[in-house]
């Protein structure tokens, strides 16, 4: 075997299993067919898409205000063409993101919806929690405050910029299970 083809061959290897944008390359989970991300990957891909903005919501199949809300992050994709991630916060090979998974692809499949599903790379740590609240602690400006909870709007523009990362107190003026008002107030000015 001469040089060029050993190169090829260690070359292939290495980024089997990955996904690559002009400047973003991407693990596939060990766990199922969806990729592991950090903030830096999802600042990355934000730079590197054709859309003015990323919408990232952060999900968990135990999370109530989660499921309730997602329909809406949904129609605010599609309404303001915006490349869409739900991030889901588990361990990869857990339980709750298998059903996670099997939730949000039923969802598409019902209602004909085409998003992505990212999960938090597990080198923030092995609990949930702690790595949640790790990877808020990166992604979240210090203009916003920075609560650890569930059913979060992110936004990112396309020079990496976030510009958005919502929490429950955005919300707290109305129905816990109803975030269209916050999502009028918060999210849709910056999106305009």
């Amino acid at each position: 075997m001469n040089h060029l083809s050993i190169f090829c061959l260690l070359f292939f290897l290495g980024v089997a299993g990955r996904a690559q944008t002009p400047d973003c390359v991407l693990e596939k989970s060990s766990f199922n067919d969806i990729y592991k991300v950090d903030k830096n990957d999802l600042i990355c891909l934000s730079q590197n898409t054709k859309k003015d903005k990323t919408l990232v919501f952060s999900f968990a199949i135990w999370c109530a205000p989660c499921i309730k809300h997602l329909p809406n992050a949904i129609k605010l994709a599609e309404d303001y063409n915006l490349d869409f991630y739900v991030l889901l916060i588990e361990k990869e090979d857990d339980r709750n993101a298998t059903n996670a998974l099997s939730f949000l692809n039923q969802i598409k499949k019902e209602a004909n919806k085409d998003f992505q599903v990212v999960i938090l790379k597990d080198s923030y740590g092995k609990r949930s929690n702690k790595k949640y609240k790790a990877f808020l602690d990166e992604i979240t400006p210090d203009t916003f405050e920075n609560i650890n909870g569930m059913s979060k709007y992110i936004v990112i523009d396309q020079e990496g910029t976030v510009l958005m990362v919502t929490n429950w107190k955005d919300n707290r003026e109305n129905d816990w299970q109803d975030d269209s008002k916050m999502i009028e107030k918060r999210i849709i000015p910056i999106l305009k």
